[in-house]
């Protein structure tokens, strides 16, 4: 569903130029760009962003694949509930978003942020997707787990193999949720390359633009769902997913419009506060570029 020639070679082509020494923008070796748009060049009063607290930050020009800024992209850190985009990822890509999953008792169970399930609930595919991108549901991530793999268990080696087919060298999981674990870790670079490959399936952006949704289980049972992401609308921001846990601290990818028709997809991982980060690294790239 999400091959290109774009993606696979993503992993691969990334590089980290110094912004002091460059005349233009680092961006992925040429040879990963597919069209003729205008890569974005810095601006001549080019001046660094004010100050972030995130321990890791990337912001990349989605169509060209050019870096506009990085810090630590590289660094191993947990990353909370952003998490669950490997989780949505492998459900998109192998089970029918109109199947019936049964929730378990377990799923039901989940603790941390939840969508409302309960067990035995019959509810649809897609509409735990809608509960897992924009409750942040760990119950949704579960039944969706179960669901595909029979036990969270056997789901989690599928995502490590996922990771590890996608070139996310520096990613590992413990869990499908995104609850703190010692042995879960990604880098900044490793979620650029799982956004890149989730944005390109139009059900995912059509979920992440909702600040607000309602899905119906086969029973007629209502879950309304209230999207975390609270900058949805600002600065052309229409996605992505957020995520927080006391050793991940705040995280947060989103997917917003930039100029001349461009996205721009900005990573904060451990931050102190993902959304000033965010508008902070977004504000500062708009006008530091042109494009």
């Amino acid at each position: 569903m999400f091959q290109s020639l774009l993606s696979l070679l993503l992993a691969s082509s990334l590089s980290f130029a110094s912004f002091g020494g460059e005349s233009e923008a680092a961006r992925f070796d040429d040879t990963t760009l597919l069209s003729v748009a205008k890569i974005p060049m810095q601006n001549e009063e080019f001046v660094e962003p004010a100050a972030m607290s995130a321990d890791a930050i990337l912001a990349i020009d989605l169509e060209t694949q050019t870096i506009l800024y990085e810090k630590n992209s590289v660094s191993r850190v947990p990353i909370a509930s952003l998490t669950k985009l490997m989780t949505a990822y492998l459900i998109l890509e192998e089970n029918d978003p109109n199947a019936v999953v049964t929730v378990s008792n377990k799923a039901s169970a989940a603790t941390g942020s939840r969508m409302g399930l309960y067990g035995g609930e019959e509810i649809l595919v897609k509409n735990l997707l809608y509960g897992l991108f924009i409750e942040s549901g760990n119950d949704a991530a579960l039944a969706l787990a179960e669901f595909n793999a029979g036990s969270e268990a056997a789901f989690i080696e599928k995502m490590n193999l996922t990771a590890e087919m996608l070139g996310m060298g520096n990613t590992h999981f413990a869990n499908t949720t995104g609850l703190d674990s010692n042995n879960a870790y990604s880098t900044a670079r490793d979620l650029a390359i799982l956004s890149t490959h989730l944005l390109q399936d139009e059900s995912v952006r059509e979920i992440v633009k909702n600040s607000k949704a309602t899905v119906t289980s086969q029973s007629g049972t209502e879950h309304t769902l209230i999207n975390t992401n609270i900058l949805l609308g600002q600065l052309g921001i229409k996605g992505l997913k957020t995520g927080t846990t006391a050793s991940a601290g705040e995280c947060l990818i989103a997917i917003a419009d930039g100029p001349a028709g461009h996205e721009v997809v900005s990573i904060v991982l451990g931050s102190e506060n993902r959304f000033i980060d965010t508008k902070i690294l977004l504000d500062w790239i708009y006008r530091a570029y042109v494009w």
